[in-house]
């Protein structure tokens, strides 16, 4: 009973659940971590991970770009890597390459993009709804709110007030010999700056998409869907195949725990929010509620969020 009631809750609810072989490509997952040469061979190491590990690469080009930055590294010295793929498939797009282990805790809270270039000095924020621009050498700032976005072939262009800031998937290297896929370029009034952009606030993008309960002990499986939108999906399914659903919206707290904010009729006071902290990969619901319960552990899909915002064409 308790294997038909979770491959039903993993058929309505998730569409597919982590159990089944990770897809390399199309699963658009992501690797966020440090790449080394041991024995001529590349080795890889998640940030939120201790242990090292072999990778198949997509080509021999990719391996040879790697091994080359490498070679001037201090032997066991790790470099800053960012790549679509994870140690379990083939890499496949770079992203960023460059850096040490600090450059894991580097997480933007709240920053979908960040842009910027050292000559002269400048940073660009793009967050929910609004545009931010510093130019540190020359002390002048922008901001826009609700900036006008537009994407054409692979150019994203967020404008407003004769400002714009436009990113593209062009290769770029920084004065610190960092590499980034994307390039940026800001224009305004007697201004033109260009540098790298890279992805912000990973912690808010790696996150899954969804999340499942799996503990067969139960009465009622969960399944929480996540949204770029910063909007929410929650199902409950009990073992005569009824279900519950609520929605709402949801936030990382600077904790790291996720919040959700439940809408509705059904719920009131306290009960309209649920807490869930994160055990590595894993969500936790870390207080008593009075219709979800206590102890839920939720574990993780395939795809993180980062993938949805690209495919929706938020982010390149």
């Amino acid at each position: 009973m308790s294997k038909i009631f979770y491959a039903t809750l993993c058929i309505i609810l998730l569409g597919g659940c982590s159990t089944i072989p990770e897809q390399q490509l199309s699963s658009q997952t992501y690797f966020r971590g440090l790449v080394q040469v041991v024995d001529n061979q590349l080795q890889f190491r998640a940030c939120d991970e201790s242990a090292w590990r072999g990778m198949r690469l997509a080509n021999n080009l990719l391996r040879e770009r790697l091994v080359e930055r490498l070679s001037d590294q201090p032997f066991g010295v790790g470099l800053y890597l960012e790549a679509w793929g994870d140690p379990q498939s083939p890499i496949n797009e770079l992203q960023m390459l460059g850096g040490d282990f600090a450059t894991c805790s580097h997480q933007l809270d709240g920053i979908q993009l960040r842009a910027g270039g050292l000559n002269p000095v400048w940073y660009a924020d793009i967050k929910a709804g609004e545009l931010e621009v510093h130019d540190s050498t020359r002390l002048r700032s922008w901001h826009l709110t609700q900036p006008e976005f537009k994407q054409v072939a692979n150019r994203w262009v967020w404008s407003g007030n004769a400002i714009s800031l436009t990113i593209s998937q062009q290769p770029c290297r920084d004065d610190l010999d960092i590499e980034y896929a994307l390039s940026a370029e800001f224009v305004a009034a007697g201004t033109r700056l260009q540098g790298c952009a890279r992805y912000g606030d990973l912690q808010r993008h790696l996150l899954k998409t969804r999340y499942y309960s799996r503990d067969a002990s139960l009465l009622r499986q969960f399944g929480l869907e996540l949204r770029v939108d910063a909007r929410f999906a929650l199902s409950l399914i009990d073992r005569k195949g009824e279900s519950e659903r609520y929605s709402g919206t949801w936030q990382l707290l600077n904790t790291g725990q996720l919040l959700l904010q439940l809408e509705g009729e059904r719920l009131r006071g306290a009960g309209r929010s649920l807490r869930l902290a994160r055990r590595g990969s894993e969500l936790l619901l870390v207080s008593d509620h009075p219709v979800f319960g206590s102890d839920i552990r939720l574990y993780p899909g395939v795809e993180p969020l980062l993938s949805s915002a690209k495919r929706s064409r938020i982010i390149p």
